[in-house]
């Protein structure tokens, strides 16, 4: 597939684009790792990570490893609409590579002090996936992410929070009782 012929295609809507790309990713026919070799505007960047998005929503396991790059890559990025779905594929896939998220954290923290809503829901969306991670629900992430839910005052960004907190604080409950649960 021609990642640049597919997105330059004036005869496609956006939504067109992306349902092909998300083909493309789900039947292997493009990878990750191929999209950091083109350069792709930041619509047709948007485009790419909507489709992963979609894709690691429904099969996070057909992520690899360049897929967290990939999107990793974005989420300090200047447009907000890749923020946002760059922070979407980094929570829907944050379980396969537990390891590999000291950077993506990072920069997302950074993102929960960004004026645009929907950039601080991505970052809200993804740190309250990652904080379900044991070695996150048993760390500093957990008291820093309770902190940003206290402050934060949009109540779709707080949900995000709270949602995973509650679920990291059964978990914590559960490794700090021997693995009994109440």
């Amino acid at each position: 597939m021609d990642i640049v012929q597919l997105l330059a295609d004036q005869s496609l809507k956006a939504i067109q684009k992306r349902e092909q790309i998300a083909g493309a990713l789900e039947h292997n026919q493009i990878t990750a790792g191929e999209l950091n070799t083109y350069a792709i505007d930041d619509k047709g960047t948007g485009i790419i990570l909507e489709a992963m998005e979609a894709v690691s929503r429904k099969n996070p396991a057909l992520a690899d490893a360049d897929w967290l790059n990939y999107a990793g890559s974005h989420i300090l990025s200047t447009a907000n609409a890749l923020k946002r779905e760059a922070s979407r594929v980094v929570g829907n896939i944050a379980h396969v590579f537990p390891d590999q998220l000291g950077g993506a954290v990072q920069n997302l923290l950074k993102n929960t002090a960004d004026a645009g809503t929907v950039v601080r829901w991505g970052s809200a969306y993804a740190l309250g996936r990652i904080v379900l991670i044991p070695r996150y629900a048993n760390s500093d992430l957990f008291d820093t992410l309770a902190g940003l839910a206290e402050r934060e005052t949009e109540n779709g960004v707080k949900n995000q929070y709270l949602a995973g907190l509650k679920k990291a604080k059964k978990l914590r409950e559960s490794t700090t009782s021997g693995g009994r649960t109440s």
